[in-house]
């Protein structure tokens, strides 16, 4: 048997409930207003007994509890329904068990205390009377098989409720956790990104490197081939390294450089305007002699740049014109009175 659902055990609570309330009223009518047999009355105090304690055994959990007062109903009613609902007049007690079963538990359970109480009566009333005419046999059976058939209406729509709304848990949760892997990915790429950016700023640093050779001298030696990226870079990085270190004099070393073209000639131009712009002075040292050439044959004049053959040479020049002049000493005579 399936575990019930807090909405069913509420409304099997109610049914069991109502039905208690019923048969209370109905003993309460027959002992002071009808003055019904002993028989009917001991019959519903019966009924009553029976009921509360399957209301109170539902209460604390007893789920079979809901197919006993099916059972129990069913027979009482068969068995006890009064005259003339028996044999000359049709009454609605006969539709409560089925009803019963109907909310209670199953289908199946609605065919069975319907037979079972339409075959009491019959058996009864030995065959005869107002239940063994096929008009009232099929409208009985109409009436039952309505409530089988909104039972089964009922139950599909619960179902595919039930379906939709765990679909829909499910997409929810996906949808979740496709937010949360979306936002691992996006974290995990902004760290690659800033993994990526350091790589970037190393290389750039390692492409163009400024070393203090004395103070207020910085060599940049430029290996490799030079574009407009690296030239901009060179450029942003020797000013922000001129500046930081308030250097005099650049080395700007081009031994490295393989190829001279006249975008590098216009870039080494522009570096050393940036940092005279700043106080600077700028030598270039390692210009080979096929560099030389090079550049004599694209025209580029370089009349305005200081040039070194090696960066020792341009640092031993700026010492020289740097460095404090030696005061020289005089060869004064003594003189005597």
């Amino acid at each position: 048997m399936r575990p019930e659902t807090f909405q069913q055990r509420r409304i099997g609570l109610a049914v069991i409930g109502i039905l208690v309330v019923g048969i209370l009223l109905v003993l309460i009518s027959q002992i002071a207003i009808t003055g019904a047999p002993l028989i009917q009355i001991a019959g519903a105090a019966v009924g009553l007994a029976v009921a509360v304690i399957l209301l109170t055994s539902y209460w604390y959990g007893w789920q079979y509890a809901r197919h006993v007062t099916v059972v129990f109903f069913t027979l009482l009613a068969a068995s006890t329904l009064p005259e003339p609902y028996v044999s000359s007049q049709v009454s609605f007690a006969v539709l409560i068990p089925p009803v019963l079963a109907l909310i209670l538990v199953s289908p199946v359970w609605v065919v069975g205390s319907a037979v079972v109480v339409l075959a009491g009566i019959l058996i009864r009333s030995s065959g005869q009377g107002v239940y063994s005419d096929p008009i009232t046999i099929v409208l009985f059976g109409m009436v039952v098989g309505g409530m089988i058939l909104a039972r089964i209406v009922t139950d599909t729509a619960l179902r595919i409720a039930e379906q939709n709304a765990h679909r829909a848990d499910t997409e929810r949760a996906r949808a979740e956790q496709q937010a949360r892997e979306l936002v691992e990915a996006n974290d995990l790429m902004t760290v690659q990104l800033d993994q990526q950016q350091q790589l970037l700023d190393l290389v750039a640093t390692l492409e163009t490197p400024a070393v203090p050779l004395a103070e207020g001298v910085l060599f940049a030696p430029i290996v490799g081939h030079i574009d407009a990226r690296r030239a901009q870079q060179l450029t942003s990085r020797l000013l922000h390294e001129a500046s930081a270190q308030r250097a005099r004099l650049v080395v700007l070393d081009i031994a490295g450089v393989s190829v001279i073209d006249t975008s590098v000639a216009r870039a080494l131009l522009g570096t050393t305007q940036a940092l005279r712009l700043l106080g600077c002075k700028v030598t270039i040292s390692g210009i080979s002699a096929s560099v030389a050439m090079t550049l004599i044959q694209l025209g580029i004049n370089l009349d305005e740049v200081t040039t070194a053959r090696s960066p020792q040479e341009a640092l031993s020049r700026y010492l020289t014109t740097t460095a404090p002049p030696i005061q020289g000493k005089g060869n004064g005579r003594a003189s005597y009175n």
